[in-house]
């Protein structure tokens, strides 16, 4: 394979000689399974010159997926696998595969620390903020800190987690979401109570819940909301761990990717005091991670009424915020466009003055 990028004038800029016609001829197995080009310069050395990092992932198999695709088996500075996708990786499975680790590593934390021994945590008896008033109120932006994503990788953000998010709140920031997943986000549950002790804004645990456990994991480190996603639970565990958390104290974030998952929260918010809870819309769809924004224009016009709607992933321009707030979105949920630069604070309050100009 070779880089597509393109020269000035439009034309492809890697302009193969007459060697590199070699990459049409399939490359000759060696003795020790590798591969070399069937075609060699003058010197005897390989015409085909890769690039580190193409050099690099031919040393490292690819390791097989359950649907026939394959990622790299890189990792990161501390040996866990960072799941750096490559182009040919089925994304479908993600999600399955984010969902199997959670439970496991939620069954080892259970053994670790029992239910009482959270609710005996300093931060389970404080009064949350409210974070429906918050996005009311406020700039409606909910700023996240994330190190890496499963599409991504790492965003090698130079700034420690309290400068990140203390950074969004002077920024003018509604709410700060911080994810907690570690094998796929590199967030911890410390994580919670490190942003707890510098903020004075609503902190969203974003995580992929699955058990009631973690609610109370929410509550016992610093959150004010939990993240529910409709994609990971049925009816009836979404009923019984929104309760639980309004029942907490904490208010509730739904995420639907499709109309179908909007009709079943609807159905399991029937009852509900509207402002213990709020619908996002995530525009990258969960099981390829592509993006796209129509989605929240799309299922805008089908929200149970009154409801505050939030646009989540895929926002990187102002005007698509302005754009989105005529239709009637008073909320949305930033990352990746902020952590990818060296000062996430200062990109936001550039952001939030742009969607206000």
């Amino acid at each position: 394979m070779h880089s597509a990028q393109t020269n000035k004038q439009g034309r492809n800029a890697f302009r193969p000689n007459k060697q590199a016609r070699a990459e049409c001829i399939p490359p000759k197995q060696t003795s020790k399974g590798g591969t070399h080009s069937a075609k060699t310069n003058k010197q005897g050395r390989n015409a085909f010159r890769p690039n580190k990092q193409q050099a690099r992932a031919e040393r490292i198999p690819p390791k097989q997926t359950s649907k026939g695709g394959t990622h790299s088996a890189q990792t990161n500075k501390q040996g866990r696998n960072a799941f750096r996708p490559n182009k040919q990786i089925n994304m479908e499975d993600i999600l399955k595969k984010i969902i199997a680790q959670t439970a496991q590593d939620l069954k080892a934390r259970k053994k670790t620390t029992s239910l009482s021994e959270l609710k005996d945590m300093s931060a389970y008896s404080r009064e949350v903020i409210s974070l429906h008033q918050s996005l009311k109120k406020g700039s409606g932006i909910i700023a996240e800190h994330k190190r890496q994503s499963p599409s991504k990788g790492s965003f090698k953000c130079p700034m420690n987690l309290e400068e990140v998010v203390k950074g969004y709140e002077n920024a003018g920031a509604s709410a700060i979401s911080c994810l907690t997943d570690q094998p796929f986000f590199g967030g911890t549950l410390q994580d919670l109570i490190d942003a707890r002790a510098v903020l004075n804004i609503p902190i969203l645990r974003k995580d992929f819940l699955i058990d009631v456990y973690q609610v109370h994991e929410a509550k016992a480190f610093g959150a004010d909301a939990i993240l529910l996603i409709a994609a990971c639970l049925n009816n009836e565990e979404l009923k019984t761990m929104s309760l639980e958390a309004m029942n907490l104290g904490l208010e509730i974030l739904f995420e639907v990717h499709d109309l179908e998952e909007l009709n079943r929260i609807k159905e399991v918010t029937d009852s509900f005091n509207i402002e213990k809870y709020i619908i996002g819309v995530n525009n990258r769809d969960l099981k390829r991670f592509q993006t796209d924004i129509q989605n929240s224009k799309d299922l805008l016009p089908h929200f149970p009424e009154g409801v505050i709607a939030i646009s989540e992933s895929g926002i990187s321009n102002p005007e698509v915020v302005k754009e989105l707030r005529t239709l009637g979105f008073e909320g949305f949920l930033i990352g990746e466009n902020f952590m990818k630069t060296e000062r996430p604070g200062a990109s936001c309050e550039q952001f939030i003055k742009a969607i206000n100009s």
